[in-house]
């Protein structure tokens, strides 16, 4: 049994999935076992893995139908026997010393998460951008409860012990965007202590043709759905009062993001309908905007926060965009 069992998704990345690979079996920490997830690619993917796992037995080639990013962590999920845990998704690529810092780290502070922060790759003008986490430290979230709210949700950036998994049940939102969003704040409630590792020891490329976190269609819905996952996830473990502004600017961050991306759409009737449920939606759980933790991320952030505000700026760029302003 590995010290640490690595969850790679994998899906139509050959052209990336190579580097992956190789910066997983270049890792200073060698007790790792790597279960590359394919995630019914129809590419040369498979062929890639099955040279890796030819030459080296921590390699596990697992294939699957094809069932999104949530559906290959939780199938690679069923085969980890390891005490820790990572996801790394399989168009980005590791730091030499990941495995062996984040390990180090959960170790010595006797922690059952560790967070580290990331590199920004922008392939298509080969510019990098280090992105630092808001904490440096070892914490409980019931005596630092801003960690639920500054906390990055992406699954990728840290090291779990499994138990924080099997113990609570906890898998990813099988078929909806955001299902980081529907997992890490569970994670991070139900962990003992948190550790903050602030170096950048994951690369993830932004721009990767494909990428679904920069589509733009009718799944920006799927912020409702995840949003109604954790609320009724932290009310049946009776946390919802406890965090109930740490959530509320949580959502609220990622709803607007989503609310970005919907006023570029043409169909003003679902577009409007997704703004008046975004905002029944906090009206119903939260009442009103964050007050704890005011948002102020981008200097516009103000109009996502009013629905007439909201409504009358989506006409106008509708407008402006036909030709008419």
């Amino acid at each position: 049994m590995a010290e640490i069992d690595v969850v790679v998704p994998i899906y139509n990345v050959e052209n990336c999935v190579d580097a992956c690979l190789r910066s997983l079996k270049e890792q200073s920490f060698k007790d790792i076992r790597i279960l590359c997830v394919n995630d019914g690619s129809t590419d040369g993917s498979q062929a890639i893995i099955d040279r890796y796992a030819a030459e080296d037995t921590r390699f596990v080639p697992l294939l699957k139908k094809n069932g999104g990013l949530s559906d290959a962590r939780n199938f690679g999920m069923k085969y980890v026997t390891a005490p820790f845990v990572m996801f790394i998704d399989g168009d980005d690529q590791c730091e030499p010393d990941m495995c062996e810092k984040s390990l180090k780290t959960i170790k010595d502070d006797g922690s059952d998460l560790v967070v580290f922060s990331y590199t920004q790759v922008y392939s298509e003008n080969n510019s990098t951008e280090v992105i630092p986490l808001a904490f440096s430290g070892c914490y409980s979230l019931k005596d630092k409860p801003e960690l639920l709210a500054y906390t990055p949700n992406a699954a990728w950036n840290k090291l779990y012990r499994t138990s924080l998994f099997t113990e609570h049940g906890l898998e990813y939102p099988f078929g909806l965007r955001h299902q980081d969003l529907g997992t890490t704040p569970f994670l991070l409630a139900f962990a003992n202590k948190i550790s903050y590792l602030n170096e950048p020891l994951y690369r993830y490329i932004v721009d990767r043709k494909g990428n679904i976190t920069r589509q733009i269609d009718r799944k920006v819905r799927d912020i409702l759905k995840i949003g109604e996952i954790v609320v009724s996830g932290f009310k049946k473990n009776n946390m919802f009062e406890q965090y109930k502004e740490e959530l509320n600017y949580l959502l609220s961050i990622n709803m607007i993001q989503s609310l970005r991306k919907a006023v570029k759409l043409t169909d003003s009737d679902f577009v409007n309908e997704f703004i008046d449920d975004i905002f029944a939606f906090k009206k119903k759980y939260f009442g009103s905007n964050p007050k704890k933790y005011p948002i102020k991320e981008a200097r516009d952030d103000s109009v996502y926060l009013n629905k007439t505000m909201l409504k009358l700026y989506y006409k106008y760029r509708s407008r402006k965009e036909a030709g008419h302003g």
